[in-house]
């Protein structure tokens, strides 16, 4: 009798394993431990389904490795707004449907006016400042590129580096190429503009600071955070996601915004959203997606990351909850939306990078080196 009861359980266990249904799941970037326990706790009040959580360091190149096997895709996974594009070309992913968050989050995941990723979180640029370096007064959110200037010379003068930043990069060159552009990426039948006025005048706006007044000062990424951490320096253009960090290295610091050019035009930071696309639609990603977005469950996760949710209610929630989340509140509301076309990703990106480091370094001309620039992407289009 006895093994006829532990054979029904048997039974009744392996039908149970056999019908729930795995859902694979892929997760990069900050927040793991958050977000396994909202998978922890979606598996304990989900029998049917069971989701099955993998953290991939780069994101980018694992899809870039499955794309070239054409196996080994996830049910779901989180990826940049600007990857988005790639995937769509590829017909790798389906379309999300309606999804209710802000404007600015839906703009970040369309692809020839489609929704194709369900928001998440995002994280924006914001400049960094050291309060045990800069003594003054910290400059009210309608700053200036005049007021930076002047801390910037007034740090420097106190024998610390004034500002970090990648010179070189496009991640943060592409605010400046937004403003001084009026506040836009420049465009033409989707190939972006670089040999035009504004790009001249936002390159020799770092000429200025970096070889002129010398208040900037290039690091490579891996340095960029011990400089600051270590009180090189007083500034420094960053992802709101360093807030942790910082937090728990105990600097005094503060976020600022970037502030605005001197005839007001704000100069815009990148809006870096992440999203859920969808590579196998099924009735347990759908109610997987449902969970994790629910009001309290991104509030949960976004409150101890930093980052800013897509979700209407829990954005409410902590926008005024810290000076943090207030900076980074106000920073949205200026935040640039990268094109997510691969013209823009590879051939610009590729080529402005280029260019500052040949103008900046004092190889080329700025004209000629952004009329290389733009002979560049032109080639690339396809």
């Amino acid at each position: 009798m006895k093994k006829f009861i532990l054979s029904i359980a048997i039974l009744i266990v392996s039908i149970a394993v056999f019908s729930m249904t795995t859902i694979t799941v892929w997760f990069s970037w900050e927040g793991q431990k958050e977000f396994q326990t909202l998978v922890n706790n979606f598996n304990a009040v989900n029998p049917n389904y069971h989701v099955n959580l993998v953290y991939i360091p780069n994101m980018l190149q694992k899809l870039e490795i499955s794309m070239s096997a054409g196996t080994g895709f996830p049910d779901l996974a989180l990826v940049r707004s600007d990857d988005t594009g790639m995937l769509v070309n590829a017909n790798l992913i389906t379309p999300a449907g309606t999804v209710e968050t802000t404007q600015t989050f839906k703009k970040a995941f369309l692809f020839n006016g489609i929704l194709y990723a369900y928001p998440y979180y995002a994280d924006t640029q914001v400049i960094y400042l050291n309060k045990s370096i800069y003594k003054g007064a910290i400059p009210s959110d309608d700053w200036t590129l005049s007021d930076f200037e002047r801390i910037g010379k007034e740090i420097k003068d106190g024998g610390h580096i004034g500002a970090i930043i990648n010179m070189s990069s496009s991640y943060f060159f592409n605010s400046f190429y937004a403003a001084f552009n009026g506040g836009i990426i420049p465009q033409k039948n989707g190939i972006p503009i670089v040999n035009n006025d504004g790009t001249i005048k936002a390159a020799e706006f770092y000429n200025q600071i970096f070889n002129v007044d010398r208040i900037a000062v290039s690091f490579t990424t891996a340095a960029i955070v011990n400089a600051f951490q270590t009180g090189k320096a007083g500034m420094l253009f960053q992802g709101s996601f360093l807030i942790p960090n910082f937090l728990n290295s105990k600097i005094d610091f503060t976020i600022l915004p970037y502030p605005s050019m001197d005839d007001g035009q704000p100069i815009p930071p990148t809006f870096d959203a992440k999203g859920f696309v969808i590579f196998k639609q099924s009735e347990g990603v759908k109610a997987f997606l449902d969970y994790v977005t629910l009001a309290g469950n991104e509030e949960y996760f976004c409150k101890p990351t930093y980052k800013i949710p897509a979700n209407i209610d829990a954005m409410k929630a902590l926008e005024n909850s810290n000076e943090f989340f207030k900076v980074m509140d106000l920073s949205v509301q200026n935040g640039l939306i990268l094109p997510t076309t691969p013209i823009f990703k590879t051939a610009y990106s590729d080529a402005i990078s280029t260019a500052l480091q040949l103008y900046l370094t004092g190889k080329m001309s700025i004209q000629e080196a952004l009329s290389k620039a733009q002979d560049y992407i032109n080639s690339q289009v396809k």
